[in-house]
C-alpha cells in the first residue's frame, strides 16, 4: 500500500470506547510522514517512466518574501520551469508526458496528490479533536498552546503546512498572527534517523544492510523478482539489495508511481501482489531489523526524538507547559523506527501520510488519600499515554504487563510505564554516542524490544 486509506470518521459508539468518560485528554502529539512525492531520482525510463512528472501545480504559484526599495518587505510571485540537457548538451526545458513544461516536479518533491492527503489528515484531526472531542479550540489559540516542526527536507515542511491548514483553515486563524514552525540544522536533526550526521548509527545501518544482502541476494524471493522485473534493470545488473538501483530504490519507484496517474506508471508486473510483498519484506528487513534487535540502534535512531516527546508530556503533567498540540512532519523511516522501537511495528512499510498520534490522558477527579494530599503522592498516578498508528490504537511492548496499563486496556500505558520505556532508549548525549563504538564492527548483540 503506497497511500494510506483512512477509515470513516469515528461513530459516537467508537468514540465513547476510544475516549472513555473517565479520562480527560490533555495533549496530543502527531508525528506524520510527508505526503506522496516524486521519485528521489529518475529510474526506469527504459520501462516507460518519464523523468519529469507534471504533478506539481505549486510550480506556477510560488511566492517569495523579498526586500524591496526603502528597506521594506514585499512579496514576489513567480513560476518555475525546469531546465535540463538536450541530446547535444544544449539547454532545453524539462517536459513531462505530452511535452508539458509547466507544473513539472523536482526529484522528491511533494506532489498535488501529496498535498491532498496531508490536507485531508489535517481535516481529520480537526474533525476528531475540535468537532467531536472539543479538545482543541475551534480557532487557533496562542502560540504557547501548540508546537509545529518539520525536518529540513522541503516536502516535510510543506506537508506540515498542509496538515496545519487542514486543522485550522483561514477562517479560524488570525491573519496577523504568524504560526511558528520550528526546524533544525541537518547536523542536529532527530526527526529522522540521521545516518548522515551520526557516524555510529550509519555504521550500524551498513552492518544490517550487509546482513540483508547476504540473506536475500541469492534467495528464491530475489530469483522471483529477477524473473518478473529483471528485464527492466540496467544492462548487466540483477535485482539485488545492493543493486543499481538498490532494491529500496526499486520499491520507491513502485510506490511513487502507484500513488500517481497512468502517465507515470511502470509495467504491470511491478505491481503484482507477490512482487510487492517480497519488495516490502526485504526492504523492511534491511532498514528496520536493527530497531528490533539492537538497543544502540534504537537509541541512536529515534531515542532522542522519543525523549523530546516524553519531555513535552511530562511538562504537561507537572503544569509547566500549555502545549495541547504538537505536529511534526517527518519521513517513513521515522514512523517505522518509532513503531519498531516500541514493539508495535506490523512489518509493513509506512504508506505516504502515515501518522502516529501520541495522546496524554488524566483520570478525571483522581482519588487521593489524606496522606497523598499531604505529601503529594505519586505524581504519575492517574496519567496515561496512548499511541495510535493510522487511527489504530497500538500496544507498546513496555506496557503489556499487568499494572503497566489501565485495567482492561493494554493500549493505555501508565505514565510510569511509558516514562520507563522511553528512558531505556533515550541517549544521555546523542552527539557523543554517535561517535562512540566506532571500532566495533559487524552486527551488535541481539537485545530485543521489551
Amino acid at each position: 500500500m503506497s497511500t494510506f486509506q483512512p477509515p470513516p470518521s469515528y461513530t459516537a459508539q467508537q468514540l465513547a470506547a476510544l475516549y472513555p468518560s473517565t479520562l480527560e485528554l490533555r495533549q496530543v502529539q502527531v508525528i506524520f510522514r510527508h505526503g506522496e512525492r516524486t521519485q528521489v531520482s529518475s529510474r526506469f525510463q527504459n520501462a516507460g517512466v518519464p523523468p519529469f512528472w507534471p504533478y506539481c501545480n505549486v510550480a506556477s504559484r510560488f511566492t517569495a518574501a523579498v526586500l524591496g526599495p526603502g528597506n521594506t518587505w514585499d512579496t514576489l510571485s513567480f513560476q518555475r520551469r525546469l531546465e535540463t540537457f538536450g541530446k547535444n548538451g544544449e539547454a532545453i526545458l524539462g517536459a513531462g508526458p505530452g511535452a508539458v513544461v509547466d507544473n513539472i516536479c523536482t526529484p522528491g518533491e511533494l506532489t498535488d496528490r501529496g498535498r491532498e492527503t496531508t490536507l485531508a489528515l489535517g481535516t481529520r484531526l480537526r474533525k476528531l479533536y475540535v468537532d467531536q472531542l472539543r479538545f482543541l479550540p475551534p480557532s487557533l489559540g496562542h502560540q504557547n498552546e501548540y508546537y509545529l516542526r518539520a525536518t529540513p527536507v522541503v516536502r516535510a515542511l510543506e506537508s506540515l503546512q498542509q496538515v496545519f491548514i487542514g486543522l485550522y483553515p483561514a477562517p479560524f486563524r488570525d491573519p496577523s498572527a504568524f504560526p511558528i514552525m520550528h526546524t533544525r540544522s541537518p547536523a542536529e536533526e532527530n526527526l529522522f534517523p540521521n545516518e548522515s550526521n551520526c557516524r555510529r548509527f550509519a555504521q550500524l545501518a551498513r552492518a544490517f544492510a550487509k546482513a540483508a544482502e547476504e540473506k536475500w541476494n541469492d534467495s528464491p524471493e530475489m530469483d522471483h523478482l529477477q524473473q518478473k522485473i529483471g528485464n527492466w534493470m540496467p544492462p548487466g545488473e540483477r535485482v539485488k539489495v545492493d543493486g543499481h538501483p538498490r532494491l529500496s530504490g526499486v520499491y520507491d519507484s513502485v510506490n511513487t508511481t502507484l500513488a500517481h496517474g497512468p502517465q507515470t506508471r511502470l509495467p504491470d508486473e511491478f505491481y503484482e501482489d507477490e512482487v510487492r510483498r517480497i519488495l516490502n519484506d526485504i526492504n523492511v528487513d534491511e532498514w528496520f531489523r536493527g530497531y528490533k534487535e539492537s538497543s544502540e540502534f534504537r537509541r541512536l535512531g529515534v531515542g532522542s526524538l522519543l525523549q523530546d516527546v516524553k519531555t513535552r508530556i511530562v511538562a504537561v503533567t507537572k503544569g509547566e507547559s500549555n502545549i495541547k498540540l504538537a505536529l511534526m512532519g517527518c519521513h517513513d523511516t521515522t514512523i517505522a523506527g518509532i513503531l519498531a522501537t516500541l514493539g508495535s511495528f506490523d512489518d509493513q512499510w509506512p504508506p505516504f501520510t502515515s501518522s502516529i498520534a501520541i495522546e496524554t490522558f488524566r483520570t478525571k477527579s483522581p482519588r487521593q488519600s489524606f496522606w497523598q494530599k499531604i505529601v503529594g503522592g505519586n505524581k504519575d498516578e492517574g496519567w496515561y499515554v496512548r499511541m495510535r498508528y493510522n487511527e489504530k490504537p497500538m500496544v507498546i511492548a513496555g506496557c503489556r504487563k499487568e499494572g503497566k496499563h489501565l485495567q482492561g486496556d493494554q493500549t493505555l500505558c501508565t505514565m510510569a510505564a511509558f516514562k520507563e520505556t522511553i528512558e531505556k532508549i533515550a541517549p544521555k548525549d546523542w552527539k557523543k554516542e554517535c561517535h562512540a563504538n566506532l571500532d566495533v564492527t559487524g552486527l551488535p548483540k541481539v537485545e530485543e524490544v521489551k
